[in-house]
């Protein structure tokens, strides 16, 4: 795990959307502004999509990022939910202060889904949309 460099873009990491912290290797570095870039597709239970997920108005309620759509591409801090933010196909992201005194500052993704229904995701073969992956690239 390493901290990226100002300009620095990580390669390409394929998320899996069955890990409820699919690790990134990056370690976030506080009040550093970041750069993500997603696209490909992955499956939640028989609805395919991509990083900006879909809609699911009454499903949503139950999300671990509630309120935003289920299967949306997300982040968070050291797998406290607290430092969990949206991502999509596309954002910026200026990290919290606060992580200073994380003990675990590894940044980990995920799909926006109930906590207990992970195990009805699935990736996606290239032939399909897949897999679905995201570069990172650190602005300041």
């Amino acid at each position: 795990m390493h901290p990226l460099a100002i300009d620095e873009t990580s390669p390409a990491i394929e998320v899996d959307p069955r890990c409820l912290y699919h690790p990134s290797d990056i370690e976030i570095t506080p009040n550093a502004r970041y750069r993500f870039a997603a696209s490909g597709k992955w499956k939640d239970s028989w609805i395919t999509c991509g990083p900006d997920g879909w809609w699911g108005w009454l499903l949503q309620k139950k999300n671990r990022l509630p309120g935003r759509r289920v299967f949306l591409l997300c982040g968070v801090v050291g797998k406290d939910e607290k430092h969990a933010f949206p991502i999509g196909s596309t954002c910026e992201w200026n990290a919290p202060p606060e992580v200073v005194g994380c003990s675990d500052r590894q940044l980990y993704l995920f799909a926006n889904d109930w906590p207990d229904k992970y195990d009805n995701n699935h990736p996606l073969e290239p032939e399909k949309g897949g897999p679905l992956r995201v570069v990172i690239t650190r602005l300041a």
